[in-house]
């Protein structure tokens, strides 16, 4: 892991951070300059690795597709992988988003994960290559208590208003003190290496990082002085 991307959410003083490997693109979602920023990015990224010239128009749209559904899903931060294959780009995407917590959760409860996780549903498979969940609960190193809902599943392409397979990981972070949630999202239509992205959504959602701005701001304040 290389890149970290983050901000402040002042409206509940708490910032995140979070890293996702080097090789991919950490997107402007911002519909003003989202456009010149992927092809700025792309530039950026072929003068280190050439290679990727023949496939730049088709990383550049990728990112600007990936980037749009991002703001219209509300997410505050939007990385994507776009790594070229025989046939094509194996894509992926992560997004951050901050949502209001369940209705009827309390930030003082003892338990902040059972009202996530009443809603999460797990799903068998009923043949090879079905759709399939699992829902579970974890400790995130950084971030602590957390739901999470993974596995295969049909949703519709915000392009096309058609099925779309993906392999999907959903993580629910409950903020302390507050009764709103961070969602880090990660899907990918490359359902044939399901395996190994969970593993890499995984690892990248292990480095979500939560903190207090207060402390950030006592942080910056002593090192000046």
């Amino acid at each position: 892991m290389s890149g970290e991307g983050g901000g402040p959410r002042l409206d509940v003083g708490v910032g995140y951070a979070i890293r996702v490997p080097g090789t991919w693109f950490e997107v402007d979602v911002r519909p003003a300059t989202r456009a010149a920023s992927a092809a700025d990015l792309v530039n950026a990224r072929i003068t280190d690795l050439p290679e990727l010239r023949e496939r730049r128009a088709d990383i550049v749209r990728l990112i600007r597709r990936q980037a749009a559904d991002a703001w219209d899903a509300g997410a505050v931060y939007c990385a994507v992988m776009a790594e070229p294959v025989a046939d094509g780009l194996l894509p992926a995407c992560v997004t951050v988003s901050f949502v209001a917590g369940p209705a009827d959760a309390r930030s003082d409860a003892e338990d902040r994960l059972g009202p996530l996780m009443a809603p999460l549903t797990p799903r068998t498979a009923k043949n090879e290559g079905d759709p399939w969940t699992e829902v579970t609960t974890l400790e995130l190193p950084e971030a602590g208590p957390a739901a999470r809902s993974y596995g295969v599943e049909d949703v519709e392409d915000p392009a096309t208003g058609r099925a779309l397979r993906v392999v999907t990981m959903q993580t629910f972070v409950p903020l302390r003190d507050v009764n709103r949630v961070a969602i880090v999202s990660c899907s990918s239509p490359a359902v044939e290496v399901a395996p190994a992205l969970i593993d890499v959504f995984d690892a990248i959602t292990g480095t979500f990082r939560l903190f207090r701005t207060a402390d950030l701001l006592v942080t910056d304040d002593t090192e000046r002085s």
